[in-house]
């Protein structure tokens, strides 16, 4: 029984596992009115990170979905793609020598990581940019600063700023989306940026939490990652911090979640829902992802959803997870006073 609720938990909403948890609606509102307010160091805490990793796939894999509606659109990753300079979006920092012409992902993407960097995004530590030389000094001065955890990451050799955003595009634009989106062009350019900006940053955030493991990795086991590093073995870090039996179960719940997230509800296998009770919805729920979720397994049903499971496995297991590790190995090196091997380095 045990084993059926975990399986069945593992694609209801949370607010459901809440609610199943927890009880009627006005018995959550006042468990939660009740709580005492939550910090940043709260949110960002090293328990609170080790959740979320879990958390983001639900992030990605939505993101790619909503991308995959689109055609792949090559115009808008080409430089002069439409003939005539696109200009720079407002807010661009230029030291005066910077005359490259942007893509249109390129100008919607700096254009949104300025106003986020007003918005003091950027002063996260789980927050990347892809074009940080592009971006003001700061925040809104209006804004007042966050608090944030001073011992999370380490500062040592430059490791809490390992940015590894630049080979994230380039396999985006060469790998992931070809893989996911049909080819050809269906002129929804403005709507295909836009959810190539919001998957960028979803992926961003997920394969840079690698620094965040890592670090964690580091505290378990310092002199063993500081043997390795002072001795230049980047193959025997990789190897110490892999984990074969987690990915292959990262694998596997991706490539699930991707096959329940992308199909419809089979309205007409599912038993009637009688009434607005919470139960009854959680079950059909439930239901639905279960029949879903076994057919991930079978390859005749693999076309027939939003998006193919496979094409989503493949990318958590050639971009996501080496890219992430690729991030782990840079931070280790740094971390203990190294610069990183070539083939690591941002």
């Amino acid at each position: 029984m045990k084993q059926i609720i975990a399986f069945i938990g593992l694609f209801m909403p949370q607010n459901a596992i809440a609610f199943a948890r927890w009880g009627s609606a006005s018995e959550l509102r006042a468990t939660v009115n009740g709580e005492e307010n939550l910090t940043t160091l709260d949110v960002l805490s090293l328990d609170s990170i080790r959740s979320t990793l879990i958390r983001q796939e639900e992030t990605v894999i939505f993101a790619l979905i909503e991308r995959a509606q689109y055609r792949q659109n090559r115009i808008v990753y080409e430089r002069e793609g439409y003939g005539s300079s696109l200009g720079k979006p407002p807010g661009y920092q230029s030291d005066g020598k910077d005359d490259e012409e942007l893509s249109f992902l390129d100008f919607m993407l700096i254009g949104t990581e300025i106003l986020h960097c007003g918005a003091r995004r950027f002063t996260s530590p789980e927050e990347h940019p892809f074009f940080p030389e592009k971006l003001p000094s700061g925040p809104m001065d209006a804004l007042p600063s966050l608090q944030y955890p001073n011992d999370l990451l380490s500062p040592v050799g430059g490791a809490n700023e390992v940015n590894f955003n630049k080979k994230l595009l380039q396999k985006y634009t060469e790998i992931i989306v070809p893989s996911i989106c049909k080819g050809g062009d269906d002129e929804q350019h403005g709507s295909t940026t836009l959810c190539d900006i919001a998957a960028l940053q979803a992926l961003s955030r997920r394969v840079h939490y690698g620094k965040f493991v890592a670090e964690s990795k580091y505290r378990s086991n310092p002199d063993a990652y500081q043997k390795l590093v002072d001795a230049g073995d980047a193959e025997g870090v990789m190897k110490l911090l892999t984990n074969a039996v987690v990915e292959e179960q990262v694998l596997r719940r991706a490539r699930l979640k991707a096959a329940t997230y992308g199909t419809e509800p089979m309205l007409t296998d599912l038993p009637k829902i009688q009434c607005s009770d919470m139960a009854s919805i959680v079950a059909a729920a439930a239901a639905s992802a279960v029949v879903a979720a076994m057919e991930a397994l079978d390859n005749e049903h693999l076309a027939k959803g939003k998006v193919d499971p496979v094409a989503i496995e493949s990318v958590y297991r050639d971009i996501i997870i080496p890219l992430t590790k690729d991030i782990e190995v840079a931070y280790l090196f740094r971390r203990c006073g190294k610069e990183p091997p070539a083939e690591y380095l941002s």
